[in-house]
């Protein structure tokens, strides 16, 4: 996400607090960010939403698509600044976020549905007490529209009840009070691959979070991106993910966390036709 282009901050007129606070870095995605942000613009809830779009750089005119959606919709919040990586990207929409919630959806993933946020937070009150930690929803991961092999990425229904075993849900289908994240720093920006999946544990491990799940599907992942890009790039991302857990708790605990994670994404492969597509194709 490194540029050495000039820092942009680009905010509409404050408009009344939002519920929750959806963030996307980016860096050269023009193919794919407009299925992203069209999808956050047409959520239909009954709550304010903001979108944080943080670009490192762009040069292939993702900036300008981001421009043409920021003239269509109020929601979208803009932040062109250089940055040192994929998670500081993202910490820094964390700092600009206003929303009780916050969740991560990447530039080449999207919301299933336009009622993918009204769903998930539906019956819950901005502010109330007894609003959950973490909501939770589950993820698809393939190619769209192809036969062939791909992910039903669920949360496991025990992640509350078998806390600190290795179980972790997607960032993508993971709304998030904010309070929390910033309670933590929000990610560790000096780690490449594995910042998502230990920022839950840092969270599980230090909160104990209440949990609502979401029987449903929240966000498309498609295939590849930066933590899926090959065999390499995975074995790379779990010494990373070993490093940081043996430092936290011992090298027995954290191999034992490792391979829960590595059986969960095992479990998670699918074989047929995944099961969505662009709903919002006509508004791209």
């Amino acid at each position: 996400m490194h540029s050495n282009s000039e820092s942009c901050d680009i905010r509409p007129t404050p408009a009344a607090e939002p519920f929750v606070s959806v963030v996307t870095v980016s860096l050269n995605a023009v193919a794919t960010i407009g299925d992203t942000i069209a999808s956050v613009s047409l959520q239909k809830t009954d709550f304010p939403v903001e979108h944080i779009c943080v670009d490192g750089g762009s040069t292939d005119g993702t900036r300008e698509l981001i421009d043409r959606w920021a003239a269509r919709s109020a929601r979208l919040i803009r932040i062109y600044e250089p940055d040192s990586g994929i998670y500081d990207a993202m910490n820094k929409g964390l700092l600009a976020a206003r929303g009780e919630y916050v969740l991560f959806l990447n530039a080449d993933d999207f919301f299933v549905a336009p009622e993918t946020l009204g769903t998930a937070l539906a019956n819950l009150s901005p502010g109330a007490s007894d609003n959950p930690d973490l909501v939770l929803g589950d993820v698809a991961m393939g190619e769209i529209g192809l036969w062939g092999v791909w992910r039903r990425r669920r949360v496991p229904r025990l992640l509350e009840r078998l806390r600190g075993c290795g179980l972790y849900p997607l960032h993508q289908g993971q709304l998030t009070k904010r309070s929390m994240l910033n309670a933590i720093g929000g990610f560790d920006a000096r780690l490449r691959y594995s910042s998502d999946v230990i920022q839950y544990y840092d969270l599980e491990r230090r909160f104990r979070p209440s949990m609502r799940f979401v029987d449903t599907d929240v966000a498309f992942m498609r295939a590849g991106g930066a933590v899926n890009a090959g065999w390499s790039v995975r074995y790379r991302a779990t010494l990373e993910f070993y490093a940081h857990l043996a430092s936290t708790y011992s090298r027995r605990r954290a191999a034992v966390m490792v391979g829960v994670k590595t059986l969960q994404s095992l479990a998670e492969v699918r074989w047929g036709r995944c099961p969505h597509k662009r709903w919002f194709a006509d508004a791209v």
